[in-house]
């Protein structure tokens, strides 16, 4: 199969999962379909497009290429692009919740069988801002071998901090995500009630735990000191803020963790 048809079945693969995103907007005066709109928003974002505007020029810009597996509004003889204020009206009133859903499903179709391994971070969203002009903190959860987001909340939105965050949406992490596997995570995750939360759901995690939760550490260490050692399959040693060449797969040193102020713990069901 060819490049491009390859591409042109994933368009339309995407865009039968975007038809299942509930409609918020009224009835009258809908001059595009959902799926449309919802279509040109993920090209025109991965085409670097962040405004309404810069969404509206670029679909206009590639109509003729967009038409065979989008569908487009006829006037005068000539087919037309969305304008500007269509896709604003739209983005005030869609919810994230089942926009994620439904991208969810489509690269749920993508990797099938594939099991996942999610990166969980706090980034503040510099180009969104709440009422007050403050920029909204975001728990993004992403794939980095895939190099994939996953999904998005918003931290002050749920009225909590980032573990917190993320445990409260787990269910509905695991359910977008069911071959979702592993967490990774820095410090702040490690966290007993969000870790608990994770073992119910019979996922795996693994986080840093610092030398400033020095009574988090230390028992960590008296319950890990009998612990049969065991070097992981295909994996580099992580010295954290130093810049150095990949080293060869090796046995992780706790000694050596301690003297940097980490260690670190898999642990797993």
């Amino acid at each position: 199969m060819s490049q491009s048809s390859n591409a042109s079945l994933l368009l339309k693969l995407f865009a039968q999962c975007l038809k299942k995103v509930p409609d918020p907007r009224s009835k009258q005066g809908q001059s595009y379909p959902l799926h449309t709109l919802l279509a040109l928003t993920f090209l025109g974002l991965i085409a670097n497009c962040t405004n309404a505007a810069e969404l509206a020029r670029w679909s206009k810009n590639h109509l003729k290429n967009l038409r065979p597996f989008l569908r487009f509004r006829r006037l005068n003889g000539k087919w037309r692009a969305p304008v500007n204020l269509t896709f604003s009206r739209l983005f005030e009133v869609l919810s994230l919740e089942d926009l994620q859903r439904a991208f969810a499903e489509f690269i749920n179709l993508l990797l099938v069988d594939t099991s996942l391994v999610a990166a969980i971070d706090g980034k503040a969203a510099k180009q969104m801002k709440k009422k007050n002009g403050d920029p909204l903190l975001m728990l993004n959860v992403f794939a980095q071998h895939l190099k994939l987001h996953l999904a998005s909340w918003n931290v002050q939105g749920d009225k909590t901090n980032e573990p917190g965050c993320l445990k409260k949406h787990l269910e509905d992490l695991f359910t977008m995500y069911p071959s979702l596997k592993l967490f990774t995570g820095d410090a702040i995750f490690a966290q007993r009630p969000l870790l608990e939360a994770i073992r119910e759901y019979e996922r795996d995690y693994l986080f840093q735990v610092k030398e400033n939760q020095p009574k988090v550490l230390r028992k960590m260490e008296e319950v890990f000191k009998d612990a049969e050692l065991q070097e992981p399959d295909d994996t580099i040693e992580i010295v954290e803020d130093v810049p150095q060449k990949k080293k060869s797969p090796k046995l992780h040193d706790r000694k050596v963790a301690k003297k940097r102020g980490l260690s670190r713990f898999a642990v797993s069901g």
